[in-house]
């Protein structure tokens, strides 16, 4: 993890280490297109992650936003991480729809974990903000804030605001539904009152497997509330997005989508929904620009080069994981 202020040393920097270690380098800029939403709603309340991919969209985990979003709820969006704040409030409803989960996601179901994404809808020219100044404890408004950003001590701040008015990262498809290795280093941003962290895989191997419909791989620092991050690889891309709705329980699926096992607690993993084809669908469905084209070439097929076949197994793979006669049968497959 790096603050964001140090980030800017890293990437001075990134070209002597990238040589120095062969492997490439991820920049501050990749992760400026973050932001933190707060959901609240009838059957509680939580906090994830979204990651802007178009103008007036974001991509976030289908469960934050279900079942608390399920009739209404209330969106707060936080734009900043650090000491000056902005921050929206949505109100969605069916009149006013800001939330759109893919209609085959089922919270708690585990064999719709495939349809981990949603997308958020907000456009900021249409919606009032609250601005703080969390250094002198003030409220602002536009004008302070923005005067704020421009001659206060808010360099990071200032390039997150310019960043997220035109942050589209390209999206990379990394599966076609086979089970694959992943074979290039990850990071996942970390938003917190303080400012930007970030987390990197290092040369951690990720594994997609059918039975899972999901990447996963030892942990390198993913943790609850990081939900919804953009999953990305060096140079800002993302290949998919934070999912953390199974709390320890892995659950594996015959090709007929019947539950055959379940391993309690396997090991500190982490998992990241794919861009795979039915979520494609569903962007392009929901996002016009991606649909008549006006957003560019956004989804990008990458399997011969970032991905190779592999015929592991998961406990090949993890041989933290109990050995087979110790997987207990699912009540499901019963």
């Amino acid at each position: 993890m790096k603050k964001l202020f140090l980030i800017g040393l890293f990437c001075a920097m990134a070209a002597a280490c990238a040589a120095a270690q062969d492997a490439p380098a991820f920049f501050a800029a990749d992760f400026l297109n973050q932001i933190v939403i707060l959901e609240q709603g009838d059957k509680g309340a939580k906090q994830c992650h979204a990651v802007r991919i178009a103008p007036k969209w974001y991509l976030t985990a289908a469960h934050c936003v279900r079942p608390l979003c399920d009739k209404q709820c209330l969106v707060k969006v936080q734009l900043l991480s650090g000491p000056l704040q902005a921050s929206a409030l949505l109100e969605h409803n069916a009149a006013h729809p800001h939330v759109f989960v893919p209609r085959q996601y089922r919270p708690g179901n585990g064999k719709n974990i495939r349809y981990d994404l949603a997308l958020l809808r907000f456009d900021p020219a249409a919606e009032d903000f609250s601005f703080y100044d969390g250094q002198r404890q003030t409220w602002l408004d536009e004008k302070g804030f923005l005067a704020a950003l421009k001659k206060g001590p808010y360099a990071e701040q200032r390039t997150q605001w310019e960043a997220l008015q035109k942050a589209r990262p390209r999206l990379l498809s990394v599966t076609d539904g086979t089970s694959r290795r992943f074979v290039r280093p990850l990071a996942v941003p970390d938003l917190r009152p303080d400012g930007i962290y970030f987390h990197t895989s290092g040369e951690r191997p990720f594994y997609f497997f059918t039975q899972l419909r999901h990447y996963l791989g030892q942990n390198f620092g993913v943790k609850r509330g990081m939900s919804g991050a953009g999953v990305i690889v060096p140079g800002g891309d993302v290949v998919g997005v934070v999912s953390a709705g199974l709390n320890g329980t892995l659950v594996l699926y015959d090709p007929n989508d019947t539950a055959v096992s379940t391993v309690q607690a396997p090991l500190d993993y982490f998992m990241f929904t794919p861009l795979n084809q039915q979520n494609v669908a569903f962007i392009r469905a929901t996002v016009s620009s991606f649909r008549d084209g006006s957003a560019g070439p956004r989804f990008v097929p990458v399997m011969g080069r970032v991905a190779e076949q592999t015929g592991q197994t998961l406990q090949q793979a993890f041989p933290q994981l109990p050995a087979p006669q110790e997987i207990a049968a699912s009540p499901e497959a019963k």
